[in-house]
């Protein structure tokens, strides 16, 4: 049987990526010039991927971070300045070092190259970041702009209170960097740049990415599937009933049914015996999820799941006993931070299909 044509869980490029045609287009445009990128989407909706392949187009040099992984301001300049060592030679950089307030540690694998980095933390002002970044800016040059992607970038609030500040006041003086930052967390993002008060008050163009529409996902599917099935085009509509054509659970849910096919060919039904493997493998998952709930919590999923009533409605708190519609509204809003509800104005609704599914089948609704 051929390799299974379809990716999912880590960055998604070659023939597992799928369309975004457009926005490769208005993306690669934007980096050309002199802009700065805002880019919003969910969780999982294939931001990253997209911005990845963007580069990977581009040739340019480009930096990536995830902000999820940086523990404090010391750490941030510390992981730039690894990948800095990735792109430049030793020898280009030792200058520049050596002009920093605050020398770091560094220390380099014999074997793999790789620089592991340290600045003395509690440091009494943030020069370690603020002289990284102007590194990155005299390492470029107008015509080689370097890209700094900064994914979750909303997690700077946790990071360092006064952070936003330092980083734009840096930033705004760089001419040879163009900056992309990446949310999933709309309101925190929008928030940092259209907040007038932010200091990155329209420091960017923003974007927000939405579903791949049905029709070409579907045609995506279609192609992959004829692999296995001559039912391809009732297969990709039944998965993207399911999914509601959100690019990461599509994507893992092709996966498991051209998986299936292998082990025991290819039936009628069997995109509904892949989404309840799907459910039942993540069983644990979905269950520890759940007990993290508090009642109201449970109540508002459970009437999401079940219905299209708007859970700010007087019959949606009749029908679920979900009380008041203040408390409904801050819990729809917590949930949503949490990556469990996504908000498409103004309807609310469970990112996950398959937790979905475990909701219905666990209370039996």
């Amino acid at each position: 049987m051929k390799e299974n044509p379809f990716k999912f869980g880590t960055v998604v490029d070659g023939p597992y990526f799928t369309d975004r045609e457009d926005e490769l287009v208005k993306i690669s445009s934007f980096i050309k010039g002199e802009n700065h990128l805002i880019l919003i989407s969910p969780r999982r909706f294939g931001k990253t991927s997209l911005i990845k392949k963007i580069i990977s187009m581009s040739d340019r040099r480009h930096l990536y971070l995830d902000m999820q992984i940086i523990i404090s301001v010391e750490d941030l300049a510390s992981q730039l300045l690894k990948r800095i060592y990735r792109i430049f030679p030793m020898q280009k950089l030792q200058g520049y070092i050596k002009s920093f307030r605050l020398i770091p540690s560094v220390i380099i694998n014999p074997v793999t190259g790789e620089a592991e980095i340290s600045f003395k933390p509690g440091s009494k002002d943030l020069a370690p970041l603020e002289d990284v970044l102007n590194m990155v800016e005299k390492l470029g040059s107008n015509n080689k702009k370097i890209i700094i992607v900064l994914d979750e970038f909303q997690d700077i609030f946790r990071i360092h209170t006064g952070l936003d500040r330092l980083l734009r006041s840096v930033m705004q003086n760089h001419k040879n960097i163009n900056y992309i930052f990446l949310g999933s967390s709309e309101s925190m993002i929008r928030e940092i740049f259209e907040k007038k008060n932010s200091p990155f008050y329209r420091f960017g163009s923003l974007m927000t990415l939405g579903k791949i529409s049905k029709d070409k996902f579907g045609l995506f599917l279609e192609e992959r599937l004829a692999g296995i099935t001559k039912q391809n085009k009732k297969t990709s509509e039944t998965i993207l009933d399911i999914t509601d054509s959100h690019p990461y659970y599509t994507q893992q849910l092709a996966f498991t049914v051209w998986e299936i096919s292998g082990r025991s060919g290819y039936s009628p039904d069997i995109v509904e015996i892949a989404a309840n493997e799907i459910v039942l493998s993540h069983d644990n998952d979905y269950e520890r999820l759940w007990n993290s709930l508090n009642r109201t919590d449970m109540m508002v999923l459970t009437g999401i799941a079940a219905t299209d009533i708007s859970p700010l409605s007087d019959e949606f708190s009749r029908r679920f006993g979900t009380g008041a519609t203040s408390t409904v509204f801050s819990t729809l809003q917590r949930l949503t931070s949490r990556g469990i509800l996504i908000k498409e104005s103004p309807v609310y609704y469970i990112d996950d299909p398959f937790f979905i599914r475990w909701i219905i089948f666990r209370r039996g609704l």
